[in-house]
């Protein structure tokens, strides 16, 4: 399993046996190699972004209601046990 932006930058490779510390994973259009390292954000970039984009709310209102369960899991009938 990778993230989604490593899933991109093997799509970019066109292949997933690459070494993105010592091999390009693609040319520019001057032909010049571009390596991963060059196009990934820093920490400092994400951050950032993290500090405008990212609030507690978020995260509270997704997770409010998670162990409510779908009506549809709700309606599955099981034997009550020691485990359910």
């Amino acid at each position: 399993m990778a993230s989604p932006p490593l899933v991109v930058a093997f799509a970019l490779a066109g292949t997933v046996n690459i070494d993105f510390e010592t091999e390009p994973i693609a040319n520019d259009a001057d032909g010049k190699p571009v390596f991963l390292k060059e196009i990934w954000p820093t920490k400092e970039e994400i951050r950032k972004i993290e500090e405008t984009v990212i609030r507690p709310e978020i995260f509270l209102q997704t997770y409010a209601k998670v162990k409510d369960g779908t009506e549809r899991w709700n309606s599955l009938k099981v034997k009550e046990s020691v485990h359910f």
